[in-house]
């Protein structure tokens, strides 16, 4: 069995199918779409909550002789990240 001929061009197909399209999309001009998400940032809230981790976690203080420790371990050049590596992350 043979079908021919049956008036099907898929070039006009397309181009129905566009016009339609642009139709649905124009219909609901100033429309805010219904699957759309809302993301407020509120920086100083961020930066609040960032501040009070921290602090929490820092709250203990540190003993004279443990800070006296690590200011021999890490005198002068005796420092695990050069100062150039640090300097350099800053401004980049």
């Amino acid at each position: 069995m043979e079908i021919s001929n049956l008036g099907i061009n898929p070039i006009n197909a397309y181009k129905k199918y566009n016009r339609a399209s642009a139709a649905k999309k124009s219909d609901g001009a100033g429309k805010a779409a219904s699957n759309t998400d809302k993301i407020e940032f509120d920086r100083a809230r961020s930066l609040n909550a960032a501040q009070s981790a921290i602090a929490a976690r820092v709250g203990g203080s540190a003993s004279e002789e443990r800070l006296a420790a690590l200011a021999a371990k890490y005198a002068g050049d005796n420092v695990p990240v050069s100062s150039d590596a640090v300097a350099s992350t800053m401004i980049a």
